[in-house]
């Protein structure tokens, strides 16, 4: 999947708090909310062999809700702000988007690869509507 963004390293992007992250990942994208100060609001998965065995039988399971440093959850892909939507849904508040993000942090909401994802979240935080444009794709 790909998408007609410009991807490019952080020094080249200006972030807002509230802004939707999507890292570049081979064959997909993850995404995050950006809640200020280079942190990240997102999923984060159990064990790498539970986790693929179920997103792979389309199941549900927990993942867990994290804070962490953006440079940290990029590693060596690229991202970009990700606000595409805002032309089809209008924001919540921006600092309701990102009290909202922080509230879920550590804890454990059901993920699903095609019905709770992690665009499905940040989508969410941002315009009160889960949507995911990469499983409409699929």
């Amino acid at each position: 999947l790909t998408t007609n963004l410009s991807f490019a390293f952080s020094y080249a992007i200006k972030l807002e708090p509230g802004d939707l992250i999507e890292f570049k990942r081979l064959g997909y994208q993850h995404w995050g909310i950006y809640v200020g100060k280079g942190q990240v609001v997102h999923f984060t998965f159990p064990e790498l062999e539970e986790g693929l065995n179920n997103v792979l039988h389309g199941e549900f399971f927990k993942a867990k809700v994290q804070k962490e440093c953006l440079r940290a959850i990029a590693g060596a892909s690229s991202y970009a702000v990700n606000n595409q939507l805002d032309k089809k849904h209008p924001p919540l508040p921006l600092r309701h988007v990102v009290k909202r993000a922080e509230h879920l942090v550590g804890k454990n909401i059901d993920y699903n690869l095609v019905m709770a994802n992690c665009e499905h979240f940040a989508t969410m935080m941002r315009y009160g509507i889960a949507e995911s444009q990469q499983v409409s794709l699929i």
